[in-house]
């Protein structure tokens, strides 16, 4: 693997990070909006044992999956990738790639969805052609979309 290989693989470990903090951060906003809605409407009196049995679910899933804490993983992480790309030149190939082995190692598991688009991305940012660049299936453009 030569250098351009290895910042590229730099350049896609950041925007697949960014784009799952993004996501999760959104996911994360939308259920806390929903929940603050359904308390709103167990006071007011509006169905208040199914808003309640939202509530309670919207809760056991904002727990288990931890979306604002995944969130503010992966947007530290896309930070640390950032920070190697632009620091890229104080390394040697060598460096380099055992740099981003270790910067590798404690990647999150991440929505496979995301990492067409992060491919992408990526490939926009080296200047590949558009002719030669990812084609998105319809589901990724919708996460891109939704990923902003």
């Amino acid at each position: 693997m030569d250098r351009d290989d290895i910042l590229d693989r730099v350049l896609y470990g950041y925007f697949l990070e960014q784009l799952f903090s993004v996501a999760t951060g959104r996911l994360d906003k939308l259920f806390s909006v929903v929940s603050i809605i359904l308390g709103s409407s167990v006071i007011g009196g509006f169905i208040p044992e199914v808003s309640g049995v939202l509530i309670v679910v919207i809760a056991t899933v904002q727990t288990i999956y931890g979306f604002g804490q995944k969130s503010g993983n992966a947007m530290r992480k896309s930070a640390e990738y950032l920070q190697f790309y632009d620091d890229a030149e104080k390394y040697s190939d060598s460096e380099l790639k055992m740099q981003l082995k270790l910067l590798e190692k404690t990647d999150d598991n991440i929505w496979s969805s995301l990492k067409d688009i992060a491919i992408l991305k990526t490939q926009i940012k080296i200047g590949i052609s558009v002719e030669q660049q990812e084609k998105l299936s319809a589901k990724s453009k919708l996460m891109r979309f939704l990923c902003g």
